[in-house]
């Protein structure tokens, strides 16, 4: 179904799906990214945003620097949530990050902590000697609400190996997910593709999705990442050498709300990396959601994705799809309808 159904058929297919599950409306978060570090020790092939120590544009914010940015978003955006976003460094502590959720929820009270990945989890965890559970468990009392769902990438070890040979295996991935949800953090979950991946890697990524979804229903949204390929290690190498086709994005946001239905009920079409033209066409292809605003969002630069957004132009975009825009909270509850 994937690779050889007609694509009107299969898109139709998902938007039906999409409208038996989801009805009319298409979703969106009000949020600030905050890239509190760019240094990583992990420096996978796929990634232009990383940096070593000795680099010249290396940084780590303070935890005074983040709170500024998300204060001043709040103050001029009325954003809901932060998304923090950083690498592997091997100078932060625990009490970094336990004093930076904390004085973002003294500062800005009512706003979603989410952050880090499963993979910060896992590392971090190694480097302070500490048990998942304890991580976890302290960060959750600092002001963490939810892990933001990055770092899965693909599920295949042997693609892993490729794409992100120095991070955690899907497995364990899997594993502090569920750990998180024994300790009330709940996650999203992300597909990186439109690399090295074939599409039975595609297939048995959603597969897992969909099981590990059935034991603990602790996934809010799966945001399928097209990967962009400017300025990454795999670009340089030539295992890359293009964008994906605008078809085989919409195929795998189709085939991501057959397979997933309502097991997960919001499936995203990330405009940062697919583009708002072709996201307004996967929200006719089994997409219900477009992340968010994504303010200040630095990662999918460094790709050369240059493009940003407003709730006035999302709304825009999703009225003209024939769809109702809906403000929603991170935890996929509607706010208010636009």
């Amino acid at each position: 179904m994937f690779t050889e159904l007609p694509l009107h058929e299969l898109l139709s297919l998902a938007d039906k799906l999409c409208s038996k599950y989801c009805g009319n409306y298409v979703s969106f978060v009000n949020n600030v990214v905050v890239n509190y570090t760019n240094i990583c020790v992990a420096r996978c092939p796929i990634c232009a945003f990383s940096r070593s120590f000795n680099d010249k544009d290396a940084y780590t914010l303070t935890p005074e620097e983040v709170c500024k940015i998300v204060e001043d978003a709040y103050l001029k955006y009325r954003v809901s949530e932060v998304h923090l976003n950083g690498g592997l460094n091997p100078e932060l502590d625990i009490e970094y990050f336990e004093k930076m959720f904390k004085l973002i929820k003294s500062r800005v009270p009512k706003i979603t902590i989410k952050g880090l990945t499963c993979c910060e989890i896992a590392y971090y965890s190694k480097i302070w000697r500490m048990s998942y559970e304890e991580v976890i468990d302290r960060l959750r009392n600092a002001g963490l609400d939810i892990l933001s769902g990055g770092c899965l990438e693909i599920y295949n070890r042997d693609i892993r190996k490729i794409i992100t040979p120095n991070k955690i295996s899907a497995e364990e991935w899997f594993n502090i997910a569920y750990i998180a949800s024994k300790h009330n953090v709940l996650t999203n979950a992300t597909m990186l593709f439109g690399h090295v991946e074939r599409p039975e890697h595609i297939i048995e990524h959603l597969l897992k999705i969909r099981e590990f979804q059935e034991k603990t229903r602790s996934i809010i949204t799966f945001i399928p990442l097209k990967y962009n390929p400017q300025n990454t290690e795999l670009y340089r190498r030539g295992l890359v050498k293009s964008e994906c086709s605008s078809e085989y994005v919409l195929r795998v946001i189709a085939i991501s709300r057959i397979i997933l239905r309502d097991y997960v009920r919001n499936i995203s079409a990330y405009w940062i990396s697919i583009g708002k033209k072709l996201a307004q066409i996967a929200i006719r292809s089994g997409a219900n959601d477009l992340v968010g605003t994504m303010i200040n969002e630095k990662v999918f630069r460094e790709t050369g994705r240059l493009e940003t957004t407003s709730i006035e132009e999302l709304t825009k975009l999703i009225r003209e799809t024939g769809k109702q825009p809906v403000l929603r909270d991170s935890f996929g509850n509607i706010i208010r309808v636009l």
